[in-house]
């Protein structure tokens, strides 16, 4: 990169002074033919010895926004044209003398009077830009030129530069993207003039990056599964040991290792539900489909506790993106863990709406149970993993602290997020998740 803009420098500066001695030269030139002096010799030439171009030469002058005004001594008045009173002072006062000249900032004037082969008398007057203004025409034709050449060089090598930069920026862009999406077999294909650059290297970092990613994690999985089934061989065991000793006598020590046992069972099952972080969210789910569908999955178990559900919306449809199975499970944890922990008799209201926050659209999902609620303090805690709040869920009461947990990691991957509060007469679990961008 550093070779390339030190070239591109110096590509710049070597035609920029190239550029610059050619002009003084063409310009020089140009301004030759142009200059006061040469001008009024061309004009005393031709009203000598040409005055019947006098016309043709005024129209090649006035091209050059250079005017040429004329009269002849022996025309009628009537045949010459009018022009300006300073004009025509500098003109009568050519009756009596043969040179006139006036100047100002921008103009020069010159006067001459000549007589011509055939012995007519001719005063002319010449108006043109003076010395300043074309050495200021001359200065502004070299450095726009130089300015167009300098862009147009400058332009083409960043745009070149730019293109080869941007272009391998972009697919590792890309590759990250899908990598923190949850796609671990992302990797940045990169097309480089070199293979050893800077950013040759960074697109392998990166790939051995992802491929480490990639096989930690399903170390990780892997580690997860084998431990689990490593511990539910010997659990099954021990549920078959308890049979046969039951078969032989029954005690309380039997039935609290029975309980424990369940439980673990229970806990290494929940923990196998924990998401999967790469799972895609290609799913498009309405969530009042979605909460209908689980307050009827779970209206028998309402029943026995006479809980009853009542699911309250104003939206026809409420469509999110999702991995179908983490969304449901999520949603029915919360559910299911509002029965279990509010009142007999009591009522849960699930209130489904939509919301607007910073220009952006979401669904606000509000649980709310007639339980004991949760200590304050403890509030800000119960979504962390195996965390258990004492006085009012713990372990006596069926929970393990990991459920909730489980539901943040998933409603946080459907880049929502999900808290509680109470109520006064609960408990209340909000989630939020923003619109799916079909909808």
């Amino acid at each position: 990169m550093f070779i390339a803009f030190w070239l591109t420098s110096l590509i710049l500066s070597g035609a920029a002074v190239y550029l610059s001695a050619e002009l003084r030269q063409q310009q020089s030139l140009e301004l030759q033919g142009l200059a006061p002096v040469k001008l009024v010799e061309r004009s005393t030439f031709i009203a000598r010895r040409l005055p019947q171009d006098i016309d043709e030469w005024q129209q090649q002058l006035a091209e050059n926004d250079i005017q040429l005004y004329v009269a002849y001594e022996d025309r009628s008045p009537l045949s010459s044209p009018n022009y300006s009173d300073d004009i025509e002072k500098m003109l009568e006062a050519l009756k009596t003398s043969a040179y006139q000249e006036e100047s100002s900032l921008t103009r020069l004037r010159v006067g001459r009077r000549e007589i011509s082969l055939n012995g007519e008398q001719i005063r002319f007057v010449i108006d043109m830009p003076g010395t300043n203004v074309f050495k200021v025409k001359e200065w502004i034709g070299q450095i726009g030129v130089q300015f167009v050449l300098a862009m147009t060089l400058s332009g083409l090598v960043c745009y070149i530069l730019a293109r080869y930069l941007t272009r391998n920026l972009k697919q590792l862009s890309i590759a990250a993207r899908s990598l923190a999406s949850g796609d671990l077999s992302a990797r940045a294909t990169l097309s480089n003039l070199s293979k050893n650059d800077e950013l040759s290297q960074l697109g392998s970092d990166f790939n051995e990056m992802a491929t480490a990613l990639e096989t930690s994690t399903e170390n990780q999985k892997r580690l997860v599964r084998d431990i689990s089934h490593e511990l539910r061989s010997p659990l099954t065991r021990l549920q078959i040991a308890l049979e046969l000793a039951r078969q032989k006598g029954n005690s309380s020590e039997l039935d609290r290792i029975e309980q424990e046992a369940n439980r673990l069972n229970e806990l290494i099952g929940q923990i196998l539900t924990i998401p999967d972080d790469t799972a895609p969210l290609s799913d498009t789910i309405d969530l009042v489909l979605l909460i209908e569908s689980i307050i009827e999955d779970c209206q028998i178990e309402a029943e026995v506790k006479q809980v009853k559900l009542l699911f309250i919306t104003n939206c026809n449809e409420a469509l999110v993106a999702a991995t179908a199975t983490q969304l449901h499970s999520a949603v029915e944890n919360i559910i299911r863990n509002a029965i279990h922990y509010t009142g007999g008799a009591s009522q849960i209201t699930i209130e489904l709406q939509q919301q607007t926050r910073d220009q952006q659209i979401f669904y606000q999902a509000a649980i709310s149970d007639q339980g004991p609620g949760v200590p304050e303090e403890d509030l800000q805690y119960i979504f962390q993993p195996f965390y258990r709040v004492d006085r009012a869920r713990n372990r006596d009461t069926g929970g393990y602290g990991i459920g909730l947990a489980i539901v943040q990691r998933v409603i946080e991957r459907h880049r929502g997020n999900v808290s509680a509060k109470n109520t006064g007469s609960g408990l209340t679990v909000e989630v939020l998740l923003p619109l799916s961008q079909e909808q």
